[in-house]
């Protein structure tokens, strides 16, 4: 009977306390989103070398130029035997063109070379190009491939005092050729002897460079374009993001309006810059592989295309010190394809915004 009585009493006085941490349960992170408009922004124009690109693009219109230059070595012996001299191209597309050849009177380099620099350190005297004062040829990019036959009368000049051939184009419109990387289809300078034999020459570098004076541009836009680089820079202030958050989601959301495209999809990054724009401006460095990039199909209309920057923008907020927050660079990505412009709009409901959803850490359930 007491064994009964204790059990009554045991139960009648049983601990009524929830266990340690129940009645934190109910404590769930917070969430946030934010969308943020850019509290500065910038453009600019840069000639940027091609010599990486994987076509060598001719031609020309109201608002680029494209000229190809192609450097071989041929030897210098028995110059006076050669009855043949013929440059052979491979065209890439369908587009006929009429060009002349040059011969290039100063040293240029295939990774630095653009419309102003023969090089890092050497400007060219005349932008596009330094040519000896005669044309080696004319030809006509048409078919299979191109062959035209050079002046005989500038091979001395040629070989042994020249840096190359320059193709100028002569029609409106653009067509692409096959670079020194397609070992079938590469350039190729082939000499043919008295005696019926040939020596056939292969580039030891080649590029193309791109002028863009005829495009006229208004103060404040925001451009992006490939072929002459065509920049914007954004700079999104992230204060009010705790550092203790979680980025769950951040992406960058633009309206785009095309102007100018020689291509079917536009390849757009952003790089992250590892200097103050505002000391340095164009300047600036910035990292060389795209934190971000997206493609988007060549309309007549204004669209919207948006850029996952989620690991870019957490880093901001929960690394400040390692990753200083400098701001953004959209760019062609690569810079090297065929031409296109694209602006960004920037004012009211289409300007860019920066979106940005984050969860921050429950409390702590032993604070105070």
């Amino acid at each position: 009977m007491k064994q009964y009585l204790f059990l009554a009493v045991l139960l009648t006085l049983a601990c009524n306390t929830l266990p340690v941490g129940f009645d934190q349960i109910d404590r769930l992170p917070e969430t946030a989103t934010l969308e943020i408009a850019p509290d500065s922004a910038d453009c600019y124009v840069k000639f940027v070398p091609l010599g990486s690109a994987d076509h060598l693009l001719l031609g020309k219109d109201p608002q680029y130029q494209s000229r190809v230059l192609i450097q071989f070595t041929p030897k210098d012996s028995a110059l006076d035997s050669v009855v043949s001299a013929q440059l052979v191209l491979f065209p890439l597309d369908s587009v006929v063109m009429n060009f002349t050849c040059c011969a290039c009177s100063t040293e240029w380099s295939s990774s630095a070379v653009t419309w102003r620099m023969a090089d890092s350190l050497t400007q060219w005297l005349t932008p596009g190009g330094d040519y000896w004062n005669f044309p080696l040829g004319q030809g006509r990019i048409q078919k299979e491939s191109t062959v035209v036959e050079l002046n005989r009368d500038y091979l001395d000049t040629l070989v042994r005092h020249s840096y190359g051939i320059a193709l100028i184009p002569l029609d409106t419109g653009f067509t692409t050729i096959a670079t020194l990387a397609a070992t079938k289809t590469s350039p190729r300078l082939v000499f043919t002897y008295a005696n019926g034999k040939k020596r056939t020459y292969y580039p030891a570098a080649d590029a193309h460079i791109i002028d863009s004076s005829g495009i006229r541009t208004n103060p404040g836009e925001l451009l992006v374009g490939s072929g002459v680089a065509f920049r914007t820079w954004l700079y999104f202030r992230l204060e009010s993001i705790p550092d203790s958050a979680t980025i769950a989601r951040a992406e960058l959301i633009l309206k785009i309006q095309p102007i100018y495209s020689r291509v079917e999809t536009l390849q757009i990054g952003i790089h992250k810059l590892k200097e103050s724009y505002h000391q340095r401006g164009k300047y600036a460095l910035y990292d060389e592989a795209p934190a971000s990039k997206t493609e988007s199909p060549v309309r007549d209309t204004i669209a919207t295309i948006r850029l996952t920057v989620t690991d870019l923008v957490q880093k901001w907020v929960s690394a400040v010190d390692s990753n200083p927050n400098h701001g953004i660079l959209l760019t062609a990505e690569p810079e090297w394809q065929k031409p296109f412009r694209i602006k960004i709009l920037r004012s009211g409901i289409n300007a860019p915004r920066l979106k940005v959803h984050y969860i921050l850490p429950p409390e702590d359930r032993f604070s105070r």
